[in-house]
């Protein structure tokens, strides 16, 4: 009998958030490729994914709501805790944009840099600021979740939800034209196949309004 080709990951799938960044990094100078607002958003999304993956985190209707348990990782229990706490924001697409502007992407910079994924350096510009640049020891590890979305697009075999939803984040984000140039067109349609079939409720929200704020925020800035 021959059945559906089971799932297999190339690589281990890391933090969400931590591979929508590296995710984003050019893969000979180092330097993000996602401008800073995009960036901000994308983190911010990727970092409420982590908790609604982790079961931290539901999103009913569009409005978040946090449970109280605590999670190992410091990041998501700060964000986790801001959630809980206050309760001025509630709809996920209001989170997306209140993280994106407590400078998110620093503190996913910082997590990166604290676990040894990343160096800091600076790179010093003709008549420019310098430029301050995180990146892994082997840009070929950035490139690690991008090769393998895309291994597994091209077969097709169905993403986990992890992958799914960076998938998902690096499409809303333009990123995703950069992470499968190199595959057949087809494997656009196979991503938009495995959104609309396999992306939880919650993951599905969360990407539905992350691609919102990233369409509006030009013209309703939180």
């Amino acid at each position: 009998m021959t059945g559906p080709i089971p799932p297999r990951q190339t690589s281990v799938p890391g933090l969400l958030a931590d591979e929508f960044f590296l995710t984003g990094l050019d893969d000979v100078t180092g330097e993000q490729r996602l401008e800073p607002r995009a960036l901000g958003v994308g983190l911010g999304a990727a970092v409420l994914g982590e908790l609604v993956l982790g079961g931290r985190l539901v999103i009913d209707d569009g409005r978040l709501r946090a449970f109280d348990e605590p999670c190992a990782d410091e990041l998501q229990n700060r964000v986790r805790q801001w959630v809980r706490k206050d309760r001025s924001v509630v709809l996920a697409r209001d989170w997306i944009r209140v993280l994106a502007a407590r400078e998110i992407a620093d503190l996913v910079r910082h997590r990166l840099h604290a676990a040894n994924k990343v160096v800091r350096s600076t790179r010093r510009r003709l008549l420019r600021k310098p430029l301050e640049i995180y990146a892994p020891p082997s840009l070929s590890t950035a490139a690690a979740s991008g090769v393998r979305i895309a291994g597994n697009l091209n077969v097709p075999r169905d993403l986990n939800p992890a992958d799914l939803l960076l998938a998902g984040l690096l499409r809303a984000t333009g990123r995703d034209r950069y992470v499968l140039s190199h595959c057949d067109p087809s494997v656009h349609d196979e991503l938009t196949r495995q959104l609309r079939r396999n992306l939880g409720p919650d993951s599905s929200q969360l990407l539905a309004h992350t691609t919102d704020v990233l369409v509006t925020e030009t013209l309703t800035p939180f």
